[in-house]
Formats: structure tokens, C-alpha cells, sequence
């Protein structure tokens, strides 16, 4: 099984909380997840060469998690992400050899720790 440690998402979200009745100045919070890491196992007979995850209320694919690295079909590798994700739900993309896309959506990751995500055709 590879492994890899990949940080592609932006960074935290910073919220300004304060009421506009009140003279005291704003407070800003950082709000973020922990690292998140499962396990990816491509169920297809084609390699995945690229892997894109997104917030589920973007059309906006992230940078490619895998690089240069591929996942040959049955084979299985492990995830994590380590940059302050902003949400739970994410939208996992991953590219095939062949230039199909599989979309496995509304993914949340703050459930998903430890587990794993099945590509499948």
C-alpha cells in the first residue's frame, strides 16, 4: 500500500465575530478540522492518475492530490489531509488512464477518519 501526506485544500476560514451594536472591535476565530486520513481503493480495471477533492458547494476542483504517482486498478493507498479543512462535506473526483472521471459525492470527511473511500466504475 503507498502512502501519501498531501495538503490540497485552501487555507482555514477566518470568521469576524462581533455585533455592529457593540464598540469593541472585531474577533477573528480560525475555524478548522483536524487532519483527516483514510483509505482510497481503486475497485475499477483502470489506473487513477489523478484525485481532486472539492467543497461540495463549489464546481471547483482543488489542486491533484496524487502528483505524479498513480493508483493501479486494485490497488489501495492511503490519504491524508493535513490543511485546516473549512467543512465536513467534500465532492471526491478521481481520473482514469482513460480520461473517465468517477465523482463520489458529498463525502464527509469529519465521519470518514479512519475509513475508507471505494472508487468504483
Amino acid at each position: 500500500m503507498m502512502k501519501f501526506a498531501k495538503a490540497a485544500l485552501a487555507a482555514a476560514l477566518l470568521t469576524m465575530a462581533a455585533p455592529a451594536a457593540m464598540a469593541a472591535p472585531a474577533v477573528a476565530v480560525a475555524q478548522t478540522t483536524e487532519p483527516v486520513s483514510f483509505t482510497l481503493n481503486n475497485k475499477t480495471h483502470h489506473t487513477l492518475v489523478s484525485l481532486y477533492i472539492s467543497k461540495v458547494s463549489t464546481n471547483d476542483w482543488e489542486e491533484d492530490i496524487f502528483g505524479s504517482e498513480v493508483l493501479k486498478a486494485g490497488e489501495s493507498v492511503e490519504v491524508t489531509i493535513d490543511d485546516d479543512l473549512e467543512d465536513c462535506n467534500y465532492d471526491v473526483k478521481a481520473t482514469f488512464s482513460d480520461g473517465d472521471d468517477v465523482i463520489v459525492a458529498d463525502q464527509d470527511f469529519c465521519e470518514l477518519d479512519g475509513g475508507s473511500i471505494d472508487i468504483t466504475e
